[in-house]
C-alpha cells in the first residue's frame, strides 16, 4: 500500500476494465471515482480535488484525447498527471497521447505490480511539484515585497535628490535609467543671494548600489547651498563625505556649476565627467569645459584638488553637460556614438535652442536608448541674468511665537582665516534665529555677501573693478582674486552685527571694516539708473534694500541698516 493516498478519477467505457482498475487502485489505498466516458469524466473532474486522471484512449462521444485537452484547460495551471489506459500498441496512437499532455500509459490487461510502481513514481513527481509550487509562491511573495520596497525607496530617493529648482524655466533635463534606480543624479538649488548651484553626478555601477551614494551627496548639496556656503567649500566636503562612506571601488564622477547672476559668470568644477560645453552667441563653436580634477570619493581630503574654469555669459547663451552614458554608447552601426554622432553639436552646427531635443532624437534614432550600457543624464541651462532672482520655496512655514530679540556680536577674520574660511553661512545662521528675519533670509544674505565681497576684494586684496569692463575681464578678475587670496599674508575684516526687534519688526545693522586703504566715497552711486557698467551694481542693489548706507571718511568701513516688518 502506498504511503500517500491520491484522489483518482478513472474514465473507461468498458465496465469490467473500469471496475478492475478501481479495485486495484483502491486496494493500494487510493480514493477512486469512476466515469463511463469522456464527457462524464469532464463533468466529475475538480481541479481542487482530483490529483490523477486515468483515461481510456478509445471511448464513444468524447475519447480520451479530447477529454485530456479539456481537463487540462480546467486545471487552472495546476499540474495534474493524466495516464492513458489502452490496449493499443501502434506507435502513432501512443505518440498522440503524449502530444495532448499525457504523462504515462497503463497497458491492458492490467498488471498490479506495474501499476503500483507507476503510482509511486507519480507520487514522487507530485510531491516534487508541490515543493516547487510552494517555493514559487514564496518567491512571488518575496518579489512583490521587494518591488514594493524598491518603489517606496525610489519615491524617497527622488524626493531627496530632486529639488523644485529643477522646474526653473532655465533648466532642461533628460534622464534615462538603465535600472529602476538611476546611478546618475542632477541636483539644482537656488543660492540665498540669487543665482544657482547645479551638480550632475555619475556613480560607478548601476541600480540601487549606485543610487544610494546620491543620498549623502544631495543632503550636503542642498543643505550647504541653502546656508550660503560657496562652491569651493561644498565640493571638498562632498569628496570628504563620499570618501568616508563609499566602498573603495566606488566613486562619483561629477560636474559642479556655480551660476552667478550678479557678475554673469559661470564657474565650473569638473571631476571626471566628459567635457561640458558653453555655447556663446559671440562664438561659432562651443567652448569645452574639460575635467581637471579626480572624481569625488577617490582621494583623501589632503590630496583633493579644486581647479575650476570661469566663463562670462550673456542672455541667450547656453550650457550643456551629460554623464558618461553618452560617451559609452554604441550607435546603430556599432561605432562609438560620441565619435560619429556628436560632431555637428561639437562644431556648433546645432541651433542652441534645440540642443537637448537634437541630442535626444539622435539617441533615439541610433537605438542607444533601446540598448544602453549605462545610465544617461543630460543638463541644459538657458543662461539669463534672471535665474534665481525670484525664488519660490515649497517648504511649509511654521508659525512661531513673536519673541523680541536684541543682541549684537563681532566677528574678526585675519589673513589665514580669510584664505580658508567663509564666515557668511555661520553669521547668517545666527541672524536667522530671529523669527521675523527668517522670511528675509535671501535679502539678508545678499547684503552680507555684497559687503563682504567688497571688503575682501577691493579692501584687503586691492582688486580693481575696471578689470570687469569686458566679458573676458570677469574671468581675469576672478583668476587674479584667487591668486592674491592664496598668497595673502596680512590684513583683516571685522564684521559687527546688531539686531533690535519687537513685535512688529526691527532693525538689522551690519558694519564691515577692512584693512584696506579705503576709497573716495564721493564716487559711490546708490541708484541703479546711475550705473551703466557691467559691474559695480552691488551697492545700488543695497541702496534699494537698506534703510541707510554710511561710509567712514576713509571708506574702509561701511554700515547699513535694514528695516523689516513682520
Amino acid at each position: 500500500m502506498s504511503l500517500v493516498s491520491l484522489n483518482i478519477l478513472i474514465a473507461d467505457d468498458n465496465p469490467s476494465d473500469r471496475l478492475l482498475l478501481k479495485a486495484m487502485l483502491s486496494g493500494l489505498g487510493h480514493n477512486v471515482d469512476v466515469a463511463e466516458d469522456g464527457l462524464e469524466a469532464i463533468e466529475k473532474f475538480d481541479p481542487e480535488i482530483t490529483q490523477l486522471v486515468c483515461l481510456d484512449v478509445v471511448m464513444p462521444d468524447c475519447d480520451g484525447l479530447e477529454a485530456a485537452i479539456k481537463i487540462q484547460e480546467m486545471s487552472r495551471g495546476r499540474f495534474i498527471p493524466i495516464v492513458f489506459l489502452s490496449g493499443l500498441s501502434d506507435t502513432s496512437s501512443l505518440v498522440n497521447c503524449l502530444k495532448v499532455g499525457g504523462s504515462d500509459f497503463i497497458s491492458k490487461p492490467y498488471n498490479l505490480v506495474l501499476i503500483a510502481a507507476k503510482l509511486d513514481a507519480i507520487i514522487r513527481i507530485l510531491s516534487l511539484q508541490k515543493k516547487l509550487e510552494a517555493q514559487r509562491d514564496k518567491l512571488s511573495s518575496y518579489n512583490e515585497q521587494l518591488i514594493h520596497e524598491q518603489e517606496v525607496a525610489k519615491v524617497v530617493y527622488e524626493n531627496i535628490t530632486h529639488s523644485n529648482c529643477l522646474s526653473d524655466p532655465c533648466l532642461n533635463t533628460f534622464f534615462y535609467g538603465h535600472h529602476l534606480f538611476n546611478g546618475d543624479v542632477i541636483l539644482a538649488a537656488y543660492k540665498p543671494n540669487g543665482g544657482m548651484h547645479l551638480l550632475i553626478g555619475d556613480f560607478t555601477g548601476h541600480g540601487l548600489s549606485a543610487a544610494i551614494g546620491a543620498l549623502p551627496l544631495a543632503d550636503i548639496f542642498f543643505e550647504w547651498t541653502r546656508k550660503g556656503f560657496l562652491m569651493r567649500q561644498i565640493v571638498p566636503e562632498l569628496n570628504r563625505r563620499l570618501k568616508a562612506i563609499l566602498p573603495a571601488d566606488m566613486f562619483c564622477s561629477a560636474l559642479f556649476v556655480d551660476l552667478n547672476i550678479t557678475d554673469k559668470t559661470l564657474e565650473v568644477w569638473n571631476g571626471g565627467l566628459p567635457d561640458a560645453f558653453f555655447f556663446s552667441q559671440r562664438q561659432k563653436k562651443p567652448q569645452p569645459l574639460t575635467s581637471h580634477n579626480l572624481p569625488l570619493g577617490i582621494v583623501s581630503e589632503s590630496e583633493f584638488t579644486y581647479s575650476t574654469e570661469i566663463v562670462s555669459f550673456e542672455k541667450g547663451d547656453s550650457f550643456l553637460a551629460w554623464s558618461d552614458g553618452i560617451y559609452e554608447a554604441i550607435d546603430s552601426k556599432g561605432m562609438m556614438f560620441c565619435e560619429h554622432q556628436l560632431t555637428p553639436l561639437v562644431e556648433g552646427r546645432v541651433d542652441s535652442d534645440n540642443l537637448l531635443h537634437w541630442l535626444r532624437r539622435k539617441l533615439e534614432t541610433e537605438g542607444v536608448l533601446d540598448s544602453s550600457h549605462d545610465d544617461i543624464s543630460c543638463l541644459k541651462i538657458d543662461l539669463s541674468d534672471a535665474i534665481g532672482a525670484e525664488q519660490e520655496s515649497n517648504t511649509l512655514t511654521v508659525e512661531e511665537p513673536d519673541t523680541p530679540s536684541d543682541f549684537s556680536f563681532e566677528y574678526t577674520l585675519n589673513a589665514e582665516s580669510l584664505k580658508n574660511t567663509d564666515p557668511l553661512p555661520y553669521i547668517l545662521q545666527i541672524i536667522m534665529t530671529v523669527s521675523g528675519l527668517k522670511h528675509y533670509s535671501g535679502q539678508v544674505f545678499m547684503m552680507l555677501s555684497e559687503l563682504y565681497s567688497n571688503a575682501l576684494e577691493h579692501g584687503v586684496l586691492r582688486l580693481n573693478s575696471s578689470l570687469k569692463e569686458t566679458n573676458d575681464g570677469f574671468v581675469l578678475y576672478y583668476m587674479e582674486r584667487e591668486t592674491r587670496l592664496s598668497t595673502l599674508e596680512s590684513g583683516y575684516i571685522r564684521i559687527k552685527i546688531s539686531i533690535s526687534s519687537n513685535e512688529v519688526g526691527g532693525i538689522l545693522s551690519i558694519q564691515l571694516e577692512d584693512s584696506g586703504d579705503g576709497f573716495d566715497t564721493s564716487q559711490v552711486k546708490l541708484k541703479l539708473e546711475d550705473s551703466d557698467e557691467m559691474y559695480n551694481r552691488g551697492l545700488p542693489l543695497l541702496g534699494q534694500l537698506c534703510k541707510s548706507i554710511n561710509f567712514s571718511e576713509k571708506g574702509n568701513r561701511v554700515e547699513i541698516q535694514y528695516q523689516w516688518d513682520k
